[in-house]
């Protein structure tokens, strides 16, 4: 399993959309994430700031399976109009952020 921590900006004046699309987050969705293997998302939000965190079975086969998968790509169109999804040129992702500590 791998724990992956990102972060993302909300665009000026997205907040409350933001928040209401991801309180009712489509299903078909929700089934896309979990069929790549996704254990646990959750997103952080403080101002304009985002902090999401992953856990997946392995990221690589996460990231093809959702690079495929017409239900993300429908839904990364929506929130392209409510964020800046601060993407690394280098990866392709959202900028990555270092694990440093962990307890379990």
């Amino acid at each position: 399993m791998e724990r992956i921590g990102f972060v993302m900006r909300l665009l000026p004046g997205s907040e409350q959309e933001y928040r209401t699309r991801h309180a009712a987050v489509w299903p078909e969705m929700l089934a896309a994430l979990k069929s790549a293997g996704c254990r646990s998302y959750t997103i952080f939000i403080r101002d304009s700031d985002l902090f999401g965190y992953l856990e997946v079975d392995d990221f690589a086969t996460f990231r093809a399976s959702l690079a495929v998968s017409p239900v993300d790509a429908r839904w990364q169109v929506e929130m392209t109009a409510l964020i800046d999804p601060l993407i690394d040129p280098t990866t392709g992702f959202h900028q990555r952020l270092e694990e440093v500590f962990h307890l379990e």
